[in-house]
């Protein structure tokens, strides 16, 4: 299933960089046209109107997510990229109105609040899970770009009880990039929504997985913010 799961990110890789060309490193969730609107009808939604605080990834098509939470006075729980910085906790006052479309992107997200330092940190609670994906089916299994960042971010956030198993969990994508049915691992995050630009997807039974922080492959479980998160 490994090998099937890296085929079909190659072909849909290249064909949302058809779609959609950009320059970033092949394989990545791609910023797909419409990501603003998918933002906004995610801002609509009642678990994000509920939400305090929000837990999301780093992807680029998320970008506007992040800008909406602060301007909705809401702080964030940001993975910096490939969570390599780890966790930043990012609130309205520390990143000025006119500089959030730049702040809230890539690396600049571990300048633009405070890092969560490990183990002694206490992160606090999310209500809100979000992230995006290569592709997602209409049961809420998702295909990552093969990093395991959302699976990472779900599985350390869990164990941090930042989040529970009945935090729901929101991934947003072009209507393109849903698909009928994805292959499924044991350890692979559902989502419970799929936000798109023109729709709300709802999944009415999802499965979380039972995979541990502590089992989680080499060159995650590795990672500092894993050390630090297990007391290492």
């Amino acid at each position: 299933m490994m090998q099937a799961k890296t085929d079909l990110r190659h072909k849909l890789s290249a064909q949302w960089q058809a779609l959609w060309p950009q320059e970033m490193e092949p394989g990545r969730v791609p910023i797909f046209q419409g990501a603003g609107k998918a933002a906004e009808r995610l801002r609509r939604l009642k678990e994000y109107r509920l939400t305090r605080v929000l837990a999301i990834t780093p992807e680029p098509c998320l970008l506007q997510v992040r800008i909406n939470a602060l301007n909705d006075n809401k702080s964030l729980l940001a993975a910096t990229p490939g969570l390599k910085q780890g966790l930043m906790r990012i609130t309205p006052p520390d990143v000025p109105l006119p500089l959030r479309s730049r702040a809230l992107r890539g690396w600049s997200l571990a300048e633009a609040g405070h890092q969560v330092r490990l183990p002694t940190s206490r992160p606090g609670k999310a209500e809100l899970l979000v992230g995006a994906a290569l592709a997602v089916d209409r049961r809420g299994r998702i295909l990552g770009d093969g990093r395991g960042l959302l699976d990472f971010s779900w599985a350390l956030l869990r164990h941090l009880q930042v989040i529970t198993d009945e935090t729901p969990v929101a991934v947003l994508v072009h209507d393109e990039q849903v698909l009928e049915e994805l292959p499924q691992e044991p350890w692979d995050l559902m989502a419970d929504m799929v936000v798109t630009p023109t729709t709300v997807l709802r999944m009415p039974a999802v499965r979380r997985p039972k995979a541990l922080l502590k089992d989680l492959p080499e060159r995650l479980a590795s990672l500092p913010v894993t050390q630090a998160a297990l007391g290492r």
